[in-house]
């Protein structure tokens, strides 16, 4: 995930701030992230176990004492959001890498990040793309006033000669980066975020004037690997934009839901039973 210029976090996730009014916007991620997404439970159960293996003599001697064992499976537990952490990280550089290149700006060396760079311009390279004449822009924030939500655009870029029949023009495209998943892979949240990131009302030059979208003639997600690419169409239109929108709703309802007023009761008084006396 990058840091775009407008983002702003908050207590219920990431918002877009609105830099003609003030106002915040939901993240398109922060509203995707309402979803259920059934690959995140075994991924961190993977993590978890695979700490338990790494560490497998410190949990034999924590297993001897309650006090340590508590520690040990507390810190076993934690550690899929470290590594995550640590994997967001190196999104975020790779993202950063891959802009600086576009625009032929000086980057800071990051030896973990450069093998995914090293893909993404492979995969410029493959497909003939120009970043003189072919990319149209990068890390492109959007906004929706009418919906309330905001989101980032990672490339507009302008592609010709595809295989299967997909169109010459220009692409939305966002980058994905994994150190695990193959580059094949997508999720069925990817065209909701592209549908939302395609169908905003207007999108902030960095001087943050206001421009329409483009019309696109296809939206992809670029996967990015250390040692491969994978460039996958995946589908928009108004209807999955309008699934989003419907997500989006949620969003909005569950962020203002203050669930604090919502304790036990005492329980109701009752009247001392009497019994009957016997006829």
């Amino acid at each position: 995930m990058t840091n775009p210029k407008h983002a702003r976090d908050t207590d219920n996730g990431r918002y877009y701030e609105d830099p003609a009014t003030g106002d915040l916007y939901v993240s398109v991620t922060n509203v995707l992230n309402t979803l259920n997404k059934p690959a995140l439970a075994p991924a961190a159960a993977k993590v978890t176990a695979e700490y338990f293996a790494d560490n497998l003599p410190a949990a034999i001697r924590a297993s001897r004492n309650p006090s340590a064992m508590d520690a040990f499976i507390k810190a076993a537990k934690a550690e899929h959001k470290t590594v995550w952490e640590s994997r967001r990280d190196l999104g975020t550089r790779v993202h950063a890498l891959a802009e600086a290149h576009a625009l032929g700006a000086p980057a800071e060396p990051d030896e973990e990040a450069q093998p995914f760079v090293d893909q993404y311009r492979l995969f410029l390279d493959d497909f003939g793309v120009n970043l003189a004449t072919d990319l149209e822009a990068v890390e492109v924030t959007v906004l929706d006033r009418t919906h309330r939500y905001g989101g980032t655009a990672d490339l507009w870029m302008r592609l010709k000669g595809l295989p299967g029949g997909h169109p010459d023009g220009l692409w939305l495209i966002d980058i994905k980066t994994s150190l695990t998943k193959p580059a094949t892979t997508v999720y069925r949240d990817h065209p909701l975020q592209l549908s939302a990131l395609r169908y905003a009302e207007l999108a902030l030059a960095p001087d943050d004037s206001e421009h329409p979208i483009p019309e696109f003639v296809g939206t992809a997600i670029l996967n990015l690997r250390s040692t491969n690419y994978g460039f996958v169409p995946v589908p928009t239109s108004r209807e999955l934009h309008a699934g989003f929108l419907g997500l989006l709703q949620a969003s909005y309802v569950l962020h203002g839901l203050d669930m604090k007023p919502c304790k036990p009761i005492n329980t109701p008084a009752r009247k001392p039973r009497t019994r009957k006396a016997a006829a």
